[in-house]
């Protein structure tokens, strides 16, 4: 701030600005700055009056000084008076205003009271009251830069009308000692208005730096509430999606478990009238049916990988095998899908050994297969297999609609699928792509897709690989030859349906079959019967499990008798109970020819126990 003025302003605007408080946008902020100090300012004000009146009054005999004491103290009373009535209007415009003027009538009373000392009290013959009046003003005028110095129009007023009122006073003297004293006056009033100018404009830079700095915090605490209230909606968002999630899962496994049910007694049935050698257009129509009943099979078998999938109970069980048998049986399995649709499917043979879990491979690219296959109309699918920085790449290749940028990552979420707004059930549930994630992960390896609309997809499947012997491995067991002739086989299921169709078959197949709705049930005809396996329902009335049913049936008989769990639910929990139990599980509606081979291993098995005891 050097120079008289920071800025290059006429003198007609400075003076109007020292004398008019409207255009001050600030003057509330300027007021309610002022109005904390003024009534310590007011009161010490009089109190100094005091304290120079009896410094006039005793050692230089003016008892006058009194009443003049009395006066400022009166002006002081009125100004703090009037202050407290215009507290309240301070923050608004209109009564800042009013507070200001009424502040400037009172220091403008109040400079010319203490300029007055110099018309009352000064005396050339006592040099000691020129010494002690102006002392006193030089002081007062001092302090009053610290108290008005937020409001440059107050401070000018104050300081003039005390100081010219001073001058005059000095002048009335007739005396070149106190002339020169009221040119000094004069002059000290030009450097307190210089001053009083910079200090209002610090003042105000202070207010005006306040008030961005409420503006920011507003701003914050706008944008913090915005971001609080965001969060409360991603956070409610996420309990709905995970309120549907639970809802999605209580329905697929509710209606995969009434569905299961009669299609699992069905197939039963169909086993059963397969065996009778139907021939001509009855053969042709049981056929039709058996077919039908594997296409609903298949979908609820889909539903059931899934829902295992999401219950977590799938586990890896790594270890090295060669990739070529389970992709050629892949291909074997699905040739023929591929020729009716007009399709190549082609294998390019590999000798890589991975080390991975044979079963879920070969389950994720059964998947990949079958996606590959229902989006290509023409051309062909390729699969295969290459070496790539110590990994078995398999890739899938389709010449198929391809997959927009956008979309390659959506295409594993459960039930998303591509140009299939009509839900055709050939194209399936939109639940492999998501069933392969989740077997990838089981395995912690990795599944990629690249694609180019129109013209094709390419899936990788990434797996370690492995220089260890081989196991010998097999992804399923094969039927065993054994007979089931006599084998004393307890059905224990809550479905009349499903006990008479599975009670015919297994006497149709020679078995001696009881059959029971319940535990209790079944454990009155162990006084007749004595089974070598148990059959039994995951989930039987009245919330009981099929395990807490066999471990029941266990004490009876105070021995383990070879058990087999059979089960329509898909609900995470039981999914779960089952796989813990340790008892084999099959899945409703459970093919013919997989429950003569668990019936002839379990009976296999019970034999063996029995010749060894």
């Amino acid at each position: 701030m050097n120079g008289v003025m920071p800025e290059r302003r006429s003198w007609r605007a400075l003076w109007q600005e020292a004398l008019r408080f409207e255009r001050q946008a600030a003057l509330p902020a300027q007021m309610a700055l002022l109005e904390r100090n003024m009534p310590v300012a007011l009161w010490g004000t009089a109190l100094t009056a005091w304290v120079c009146a009896t410094c006039l009054a005793w050692p230089l005999q003016q008892p006058m000084a009194y009443l003049w004491a009395l006066w400022v103290s009166g002006v002081s009373a009125v100004g703090w008076w009037c202050g407290r009535h215009l507290n309240g209007q301070i923050p608004l415009r209109e009564g800042a205003l009013r507070y200001a003027r009424l502040l400037r009538a009172v220091w403008v009373m109040q400079g010319v009271s203490w300029g007055a000392l110099a018309w009352l009290f000064i005396q050339p013959a006592q040099p000691a009251s020129t010494v002690l009046v102006l002392g006193t003003l030089g002081g007062l005028t001092s302090a009053g830069l610290a108290v008005l110095g937020a409001s440059w129009p107050l401070s000018v007023a104050f300081w003039m009308s005390c100081t010219l009122t001073t001058a005059s006073g000095l002048l009335r003297v007739d005396d070149p000692v106190h002339a020169t004293l009221a040119l000094g006056v004069l002059t000290y009033l030009g450097a307190m208005t210089v001053f009083s100018y910079h200090t209002a404009r610090m003042a105000q830079r202070s207010i005006d730096l306040h008030r961005e700095n409420e503006r920011l915090v507003g701003q914050l605490r706008d944008q913090t509430r915005r971001a609080h209230e965001a969060r409360q909606l991603a956070e409610e968002a996420g309990a709905q999606a995970d309120a549907a999630n639970r809802a999605k899962t209580v329905f697929l496994a509710s209606v995969s478990h009434d569905l299961r049910q009669p299609l699992h007694a069905a197939g039963l049935y169909l086993s059963a009238l397969t065996r009778m050698g139907w021939q001509g257009r009855a053969a042709y129509l049981l056929g039709q049916v058996e077919a039908s009943q594997a296409a609903a099979n298949d979908m609820l078998n889909t539903l059931m990988d899934f829902s295992r999938v999401d219950a977590g109970v799938v586990q890896a069980r790594m270890t090295p095998f060669a990739l070529q048998p389970v992709l050629h049986r892949l291909v074997q399995e699905l040739a023929p899908w591929a020729e009716e649709k007009g399709l190549a499917l082609r294998l390019r043979d590999t000798l890589c050994v991975v080390h991975a879990d044979p079963a879920l491979v070969e389950m994720v690219v059964r998947n990949l297969l079958l996606n590959a296959i229902r989006y290509t109309e023409r051309g062909a699918v390729l699969l295969a297999c290459r070496r790539r920085s110590g990994q078995a790449w398999i890739e899938v290749w389709d010449t198929g609609v391809g997959i927009p940028r956008h979309q390659q990552e959506a295409i594993f979420q459960e039930f998303h699928q591509l140009g299939n707004p009509e839900r055709d059930q050939r194209k399936g549930l939109g639940l492999g792509l998501a069933i392969a994630r989740g077997l990838v992960r089981a395995m912690n390896v990795a599944l990629t897709v690249s694609s180019v609309p129109g013209r094709g997809s390419v899936f990788r499947l990434q797996l370690p690989l492995s220089t260890a012997p081989l196991t010998d491995v097999r992804t399923t067991d094969l039927p065993s030859s054994s007979s089931l002739q006599g084998l004393k086989v307890l059905l224990i299921d809550d479905d009349e349906r499903v006990r008479q169709a599975m009670g015919e078959l297994l006497s149709d197949w020679g078995c001696w079959c009881e059959v029971a709705e319940s535990a209790e049930s079944a454990c009155g005809l162990l006084q007749r019967f004595e089974p070598d396996v148990i059959v039994c329902d995951h989930r039987l009335r009245e919330g009981r499990s099929g395990v807490q049913a066999v471990e029941y049936l266990w004490s009876r008989l105070q021995r383990r008798v070879p058990s087999v769990l059979v089960t329509a639910d898909t609900a995470n929990e039981r999914l779960r109970e089952a796989h813990a139990s340790g008892l084999l599980l099959l899945h409703k509606p459970v093919p013919a020819a997989r429950l003569y081979e668990v019936l002839t291993r379990l009976g296999e098995r019970q034999q063996a126990s029995s010749t060894t005891g």
